[in-house]
């Protein structure tokens, strides 16, 4: 997995975040419960042409980053649009033979910022333990700008837990949540705290916190 991770990379330029709405595209991979059981040859052949396919769309400098969720499932970043993802995410083997439910995501920086480590040598990256929080909104038509609400959460959950930064709140196109990542020392306390978040008490969000392992450095964060 970590060989494979290594592969998922990535170019020393700094894009600046907020330049244009919409600027790059999030996917989440979600684990399809009801794919079909394949024998384990079947399997490994469509985890090879996975892991081949990331290494191709990075060297291509379309994808920035992927990386696995602790539990299954994961995520890919893109510097593209969403229409030119879509048309190269079915290149991917194992998506196209539905082994992920996606979502596809427009998104700009509503705080930190992106970087490539395209340029940057395979073995001078390493990958590390993050945690990913996502809030949804359950009511697109109210709300008009929840990402202000989950940046003055995260700033307060930063003095709530010794040792925890945020490196980005990713804001989705459309009012349609956004993603906090974050490093933190490993704890069960997180999401019950995210929870308390003004809106989700309301019933106006939803919220989930995932443990991701991801490349150090695509939020122009140091080691």
């Amino acid at each position: 997995m970590k060989q494979f991770l290594f592969l998922c990379l990535l170019f020393s330029t700094t894009l600046a975040a907020g330049q244009t709405q919409g600027r790059y595209t999030f996917v989440f991979l979600n684990t399809n419960e009801e794919r079909a059981e394949l024998p384990k040859h079947e399997e490994d052949s469509l985890q090879a042409g996975h892991r081949a396919n990331i290494n191709r769309l990075v060297e291509e400098r379309k994808m920035i980053a992927a990386g696995p969720f602790n539990n299954g499932g994961g995520i890919f970043l893109f510097d593209t649009n969403v229409e030119d993802t879509q048309a190269v995410l079915d290149t991917d083997p194992a998506i196209a033979a539905g082994r992920f439910n996606l979502e596809v995501m427009a998104f700009d920086m509503a705080m930190g910022k992106i970087c490539t480590l395209w340029d940057k040598p395979e073995e001078e990256v390493t990958m590390t333990g993050y945690y990913l929080a996502r809030f949804s909104n359950k009511n697109n038509g109210f709300m008009t700008q929840t990402s202000n609400h989950t940046v003055r959460h995260m700033r307060d959950a930063q003095r709530q837990f010794k040792g925890l930064e945020v490196l980005g709140t990713l804001k989705f196109d459309e009012n349609a949540g956004q993603v906090v990542v974050f490093k933190a020392p490993e704890s069960d306390a997180y999401e019950e705290y995210f929870a308390k978040q003004k809106l989700v008490k309301k019933g106006m969000m939803e919220v989930y916190v995932r443990q991701l392992y991801f490349p150090i450095g695509v939020f122009c964060e140091k080691e």
